[in-house]
């Protein structure tokens, strides 16, 4: 079976995905799920916007950058 961070990951190594939208809540968890399944990789981000929300919520929100040849 596969998961959320196994499908993210199948698309990054497809060139698949052009930006994240990424919620962080803050709690502190023990443990948690991966977001991009454990691979050797690096995927470059620029930060496009981010907004604060009154319960401390932030959402940011990036673009993939595409690696340089």
């Amino acid at each position: 079976m596969m998961g959320g961070g196994e499908i993210i990951a199948s698309f990054l190594d497809e060139d698949a995905i052009d930006d994240f939208i990424i919620t962080v809540v803050p709690i502190f968890i023990g443990e948690g799920i991966p977001l991009i399944a454990p691979r050797r990789r690096e995927v470059l981000l620029r930060l496009l916007s981010l907004q604060q929300f009154p319960d401390g919520v932030v959402q940011l929100h990036y673009d993939v950058q595409q690696p340089r040849i």
